[in-house]
């Protein structure tokens, strides 16, 4: 039997957690006869994010994610529903005393995490991998970004790549859902992949804008020259560091590279990065863009429109895509001739796919 309740103990420990799960019998509600998966040299397995710990576990035969809390969390309840397990897990604060305490238990998703997926593929310069994922990542942001919740922590490591090939999130501990319209953030997410001037009061359905226009950008970067990820990998990010834009090199080298080769959304989805709104205005745009490459133009008028002094397409007479050059004028027969940054193109308005 688990020894007297302590009030006293607010924040929790790795060490707590493992003293419980390295033999958890009688110190669980409801959990009786679950096990812990260990590895081969019979360790725990887990995994230690911002603010849980994600224990591997075997419930009925079957993969779980057991989530422990370092510090209590109010909102378990709004995000996991009934896969909070409230007072589940006995921690001992001393050798006789200790706490109940709230975890989530989820489905454990099998896969990659696709951080490291991403570091093995530029580091072999596997572009045919990183085109896969660039192409793979942008349709679940096109429909992350096109919804009304958001992750609020957007990042490779809360992504997985399933056997099935596809993209799975993981980690909602910071996610903003509509019921949560106007009250600050628990979480702000991790720096690296976050506007730099966020804080907890920017809350809401364009919480993942910034972040997901950052993985995007570099990881089509990264497809198109993975020599990019030699000069500029990040240990803690991805090539580009959000505190150092506009004068980050390798922000810099991306817009040139987008821009060189006339990939007019790539760019303007960049450009995006050098924002002072925290929320990105055209992000889920160009995103939808991304997505759904041509713009239907056969038989129909496709002109240029002016807005903020940068120039968009129109399809007859109605913008259909943000701005995306800096200067553009029209040529004779269906031509007009772009700019992005210092590089022009002439693009061919009545058969352009973007």
């Amino acid at each position: 039997m688990a020894p007297p309740f302590s009030a006293k103990l607010t924040m929790f420990s790795l060490r707590q957690y493992l003293d419980t799960l390295k033999d958890p019998f009688g110190l669980t509600r409801t959990l009786e006869g679950f096990r812990p998966v260990r590895d081969a040299e019979g360790r725990l397995s887990y995994s230690v994010g911002n603010s849980a710990i994600i224990f591997r576990i075997e419930w009925h035969g079957k993969p779980m994610a057991l989530r422990c809390y370092l510090r209590p969390h109010r909102r378990l309840a709004q995000i996991y529903g009934e896969r909070l397990l409230p007072q589940e897990l006995f921690l001992y604060e001393t050798t006789t005393t200790g706490r109940w305490v709230d975890v989530v238990l989820t489905d454990w998703i099998e896969g990659e995490p696709l951080d490291q997926l991403i570091t093995q593929a530029a580091r072999n310069h596997d572009q045919t991998t990183l085109k896969t994922l660039s192409e793979k990542f942008d349709r679940l942001a096109a429909t992350l970004l096109a919804d009304d919740w958001a992750h609020g922590d957007l990042k490779p490591e809360n992504i997985i790549y399933t056997p099935s090939g596809e993209l799975q999130l993981i980690d909602y501990d910071a996610v903003f859902l509509p019921e949560m319209a106007g009250e600050p953030a628990i979480e702000l997410g991790t720096a690296a992949y976050q506007h730099p001037a966020r804080n907890r009061y920017h809350f809401n359905a364009r919480t993942d804008d910034y972040s997901a226009a950052l993985i995007s950008t570099a990881l089509a970067a990264l497809a198109l020259d993975p020599a990019l990820y030699d000069r500029f990998g990040r240990r803690d990010g991805l090539l580009i560091d959000p505190k150092r834009i506009p004068w980050d090199e390798a922000y810099d080298e991306i817009r040139y590279l987008f821009a060189s080769q006339g990939l007019f959304v790539r760019h303007a989805l960049a450009r995006q990065l050098d924002n002072f709104h925290l929320s990105l205005p055209d992000a889920a745009a160009l995103f939808a863009l991304l997505t759904h490459h041509e713009v239907p133009s056969e038989g129909r008028k496709v002109g240029l429109y002016r807005r903020e002094n940068r120039y968009g397409l129109t399809l007859d007479k109605r913008p259909i895509t943000p701005p995306l050059f800096d200067e553009a004028k029209r040529l004779r027969n269906g031509l007009a001739e772009v700019k992005l940054d210092d590089c022009t193109h002439r693009i061919n308005l009545e058969g352009f796919g973007l």
